[in-house]
């Protein structure tokens, strides 16, 4: 059975990403409001009843809207927190009034593998943004797997072993240094940007992945690469389509997959595909710690 993901909008006006496994759908950030998330679901065969879980990257408001806390409570949606952001989101429920009832609904997870549904696991991995950091995830369903990874200032090496194997790599590619060099943004937040806690550049991104296509068919052969490529958080004023097709044009393998998100308009569902299992797919799974009341 296939693992397909579908993203709903990506960059810094907000971000959400549908996953679907089997009959499970879950969503990753949630950073556009719920109204404008269940709009751009027409047409996926998915609505908000459906969402079961929403599993969180980080908690800058890009990545997470309180406009969510009160239909996570009304319909009872699972909520996958890192533990260095917990505080955030307990803060938000706080203000809305909403504590209690998010409670019942919130899951702490650390640098660590857990269950989002069963047999649908996701393994974290902890990367440099700012200070508090942004996590990645290495989900896993049946035979299927997705990488996943935005909002991160440089790429740690175990970032591309995790992804080697990947059927499908979704992977920031935020900046063009020309262009950010020449924006007309204050030098602090360039600085911030390209300093190696901020975001990747499109050469960044491009490289990470082709190391990640090298390893797997090192691994498994010539012939087993991802099936989809998808570069996420395109900033509007310092990157185009054009100069990402330009970086990643690079490399063949990369480019005959490649879709790039948009902000404003969602992808078409990415999928997987079945295929052979990989050696080592069965990890042991831990439980994330609920939140106490």
């Amino acid at each position: 059975m296939a693992l397909e993901m579908c993203v709903l909008a990506s960059g810094s006006g907000g971000n959400a990403t549908l996953l679907r496994a089997g009959t499970f759908c879950a969503l990753i950030d949630a950073g556009i409001g719920p109204r404008t998330a269940d709009k751009r679901m027409i047409g996926t065969g998915i609505g908000m009843q459906d969402i079961r879980a929403i599993c969180l990257t980080h908690m800058d408001a890009d990545h997470f809207s309180p406009r969510w806390l009160e239909p996570i409570c009304q319909n009872q949606i699972s909520v996958y927190c890192p533990q260095n952001h917990a505080r955030e989101i307990r803060r938000l429920a706080r203000r809305e009034k909403l504590l209690k009832p998010l409670t019942r609904h919130l899951k702490i997870f650390g640098n660590e593998l857990f269950e989002l549904n069963t047999g649908l696991t996701c393994r974290s991995i902890c990367l440099p943004h700012d200070k508090q950091g942004s996590q990645g995830f290495l989900i896993q369903f049946q035979n299927a797997r997705i990488g996943f990874a935005t909002d991160l200032g440089r790429v740690p090496v175990e970032l591309i072993d995790l992804f080697a194997g990947a059927d499908i790599i979704a992977m920031e590619s935020n900046y063009d240094p020309d262009m950010q060099l020449a924006s007309r943004r204050a030098q602090r937040i360039k600085d911030r940007i390209m300093g190696g806690h901020g975001h990747l550049s499109n050469q960044e991104a491009f490289e990470a992945v082709q190391d990640m296509f090298d390893l797997t068919a090192q691994r498994h052969g010539p012939d087993r690469r991802p099936r989809h490529v998808v570069l996420l958080h395109r900033s509007r004023q310092c990157n185009s389509p054009a100069r990402i097709r330009e970086a990643f044009g690079q490399d063949h393998r990369i480019h005959e997959v490649l879709t790039l998100a948009h902000q404003d308009q969602r992808t078409e569902w990415l999928s997987s595909g079945p295929r052979q299992p990989l050696p080592g797919e069965q990890l042991a799974m831990f439980s994330p710690v609920a939140s106490p009341d």
